[in-house]
């Protein structure tokens, strides 16, 4: 999909998930998340096919999913690939505080992310799992104007997911065109970078 295939335009797209948004959202606080977090019913999500049968097989799986190559890989860019460990830093999203999984799924995600992911200590996953895995959520074939910037944050504490159109960017309009903000700080009033997806079936 590309803007040259008259598909919509980034501005568009992120406009589209604004308007499917709750407007009731999660307000930021002390305990996070530090910005605003929207949430959208997952059936008035407007991105690809694909990319809802993920969040569906993210949410229905009973063990760990990861369409890596190799398991240890903290950077695939393939379509449901877990790429690491998640630290929630800044906190965009809530933060959890328990940590440890109250499911057997829970536990087997977090025993897959220490034992696969624990490198990605660099890029914030410490030497334990958080309870956050972070997930490839494009591809570089869809969205020609940067699809493959799709991210998935998924809770296996509390089975929540949440999804970046912009690999953690937040943005703003000018005009008609879209411009990117890297980083916006706490309770600045720029979108959080992150929508909370909800009641996925």
């Amino acid at each position: 999909m590309s803007e040259r295939d008259g598909k919509k335009s980034s501005y568009e797209f992120i406009k589209a998930l604004e308007e499917a948004a709750d407007p009731d959202c999660v307000k930021a606080c002390k305990q996070g998340p530090i910005l605003d977090l929207y949430r959208i019913d997952f059936r008035y999500l407007p991105v690809d096919a694909r990319i809802k049968q993920l969040m569906r097989t993210l949410m229905q799986s009973t063990a760990p999913y990861d369409c890596s190559a190799i398991a240890t890989s903290i950077g695939d860019d393939t379509l449901g690939a877990m790429r690491q460990i998640h630290s929630n830093t800044p906190c965009y999203l809530p933060q959890l505080t328990a940590q440890q999984p109250a499911s057997a799924r829970g536990q087997l995600y977090h025993t897959y992310a220490q034992a696969n992911k624990h490198h990605s200590a660099d890029r914030g996953g410490g030497n334990c799992a958080t309870g956050y895995v972070e997930y490839t959520a494009g591809d570089l074939d869809a969205y020609g104007w940067g699809g493959n910037r799709f991210r998935i944050v998924f809770d296996y504490l509390n089975a929540r997911l949440y999804f970046a159109p912009l690999h953690y960017a937040s943005w703003r309009f000018s005009g008609s065109q879209l411009e990117t903000v890297d980083k916006p700080a706490a309770f600045s009033g720029h979108p959080n970078p992150f929508f909370w997806i909800t009641d996925i079936k």
